[in-house]
């Protein structure tokens, strides 16, 4: 459903059909590829094309695919609506009850996306690796200054390059000595993509942080971490979702370093935190001292 939404190099025919499917839903299976062509003013081979440029072998395979995720739309209808968690007539009590019981279930199906088999191997490449350089875009670059901000409490070397255009050239420069993770929600975001091919060329490791799915990102990355995917990607109030699954993702692979050396990790952190942080002033309730 992300594909058909996004519509990425479709052309006005295959936005056609995109866009019915999209509205008609369950109306859709019932259909062959014909009584689809008939609705959506097209022909039969523009729909198998169509089903081929998001990564399907045909119309059969499609309608199989499609069925599996409204049936998940379908299970999942009581919880809340990760696009429009609150309506125009809810008050700030019902907005709170309803944001909150969003993070749970979203980080949820978040630790039932993880593989830890592909987190200890990240986690491992972490620890080898002196230079990581993260590239993404819009929310993502919040969560890499995030984890960008925990890192260096540790003295580890994260960059992350917020200019516009300044990542392509990072890229261009990296090398095999350097670590990358992209991050990009749709994993078809063209410059995003122009930055995982640059990084191939260059040789260097690519940890990719995307949505579950058959996306350009996933191809070039030598791990794959997965967020939450029920977020669409035009039709919402805000990235709610995603921002929430890339945060507990990103605590999560900072957590699992730290504990590799933890006493280390904990000692170093402490220690120049109180020679260095001079936020809080000593009369401050919340001040240790």
């Amino acid at each position: 459903m992300t594909q058909l939404e996004f519509e990425l190099d479709f052309s006005e025919s295959e936005k056609q059909i995109s866009r019915y499917i999209l509205n008609y839903g369950e109306d859709v299976l019932s259909m062959s590829v014909k009584q689809l062509a008939d609705k959506t003013y097209t022909s039969p081979a523009t729909i198998v094309r169509l089903c081929k440029k998001i990564g399907l072998n045909g119309y059969n395979d499609f309608k199989i695919k499609y069925s599996a995720e409204l049936q998940y739309d379908k299970r999942n209808k009581k919880r809340i609506d990760v696009n429009y968690p609150f309506s125009k007539d809810d008050d700030s009590i019902k907005i709170a009850n309803k944001l909150s019981s969003l993070s749970i279930e979203v980080i949820k199906d978040t630790f039932q996306l993880i593989s830890f088999e592909t987190l200890n191997k990240v986690v491992d490449l972490l620890e080898k690796y002196q230079d990581i350089d993260i590239y993404g875009s819009g929310n993502s670059i919040l969560a890499a200054l995030s984890f960008q901000h925990k890192m260096m409490r540790i003295q580890r070397n994260v960059n992350v390059k917020t200019i516009p255009g300044e990542q392509i050239f990072m890229a261009y420069n990296s090398n095999p000595n350097k670590l990358s993770i992209v991050i990009s929600y749709s994993g078809e975001t063209s410059e995003i993509i122009q930055i995982a091919k640059a990084l191939k060329d260059k040789k260097t490791k690519i940890i990719a942080v995307t949505s579950v799915g058959d996306n350009q990102l996933s191809h070039y990355a030598d791990y794959v971490i997965y967020i939450d995917s029920r977020e669409k990607i035009f039709s919402k109030i805000a990235p709610f979702s995603s921002q929430i699954s890339m945060e507990y993702i990103f605590n999560l692979i900072f957590s699992c370093l730290f504990q590799r050396n933890y006493e280390i990790n904990t000692l170093k952190k402490l220690s120049e935190d109180k020679k260095n942080d001079f936020r809080h002033p000593l009369l401050s309730p919340i001040n240790e001292e």
